[in-house]
């Protein structure tokens, strides 16, 4: 089930990547941020599963729509620190995925460690509903296994200690490592409703 999983997820990535180049060359894209005009280096929808409404928008509008979406999230998350490669960074709800994707651990660590994260933002000590884990190691090439095993075998172990942090300091995070490290995806989707979940580099 294990190689059937990752496979599956391969198919996704293949499929979106199919999909993005079609549009490419057969519709004309949109060259502006569709907030505010700029150039545009992401893609943003409000769930991580549409894919028919994903709007352009630079990396400033998407900050601000990523405060929005974290600081209105009445749930709480596991976030993996976004990192170049993998083309999506999306929020999946731990319900959605665990209908899916049964075989996946994902679901179970972000359970468990939610339930065991500080109740204080690490940085400023507001209260925290996000649990930051980095991702040192995830690659586009190993996304689907670190979603088949979870992150507690595969990132943990070569990764600092997850850290609980407030919506602001968790958007703080994201922003400077996509401008840090100039990380573009082609979606992103930022934490919605008021099931907890994870926010993952992955392909869809």
């Amino acid at each position: 089930m294990k190689i059937f999983f990752i496979i599956l997820l391969c198919i996704i990535f293949a499929w979106i990547t199919y999909f993005f180049f079609l549009r490419k060359t057969k519709t004309p894209i949109r060259r502006r941020c569709s907030v505010c005009g700029a150039e545009p280096k992401y893609g943003y929808s409000e769930h991580a599963g549409d894919i028919k409404n994903i709007k352009s928008i630079c990396r400033k509008c998407l900050i601000a729509q990523l405060e929005k979406d974290y600081a209105t999230f009445s749930g709480r998350a596991v976030v993996i620190q976004p990192v170049p490669g993998p083309p999506c960074y999306v929020f999946h709800s731990n319900e959605e995925w665990s209908k899916s994707f049964k075989e996946s651990k994902m679901d179970d660590d972000a359970r468990a460690y939610l339930l065991r994260m500080d109740p204080s933002c690490r940085h400023c000590g507001k209260k925290a509903n996000f649990l930051w884990i980095e991702s040192s190691g995830l690659t586009a090439h190993n996304f689907g296994n670190v979603l088949a095993k979870g992150f507690s075998d595969t990132l943990l172990p070569r990764n600092p200690k997850p850290i609980s942090l407030c919506e602001t300091c968790c958007v703080r995070n994201i922003a400077k490592e996509i401008a840090g490290k100039d990380i573009t995806y082609l979606k992103v989707s930022g934490p919605r409703g008021k099931d907890d979940g994870f926010v993952m580099p992955m392909a869809h």
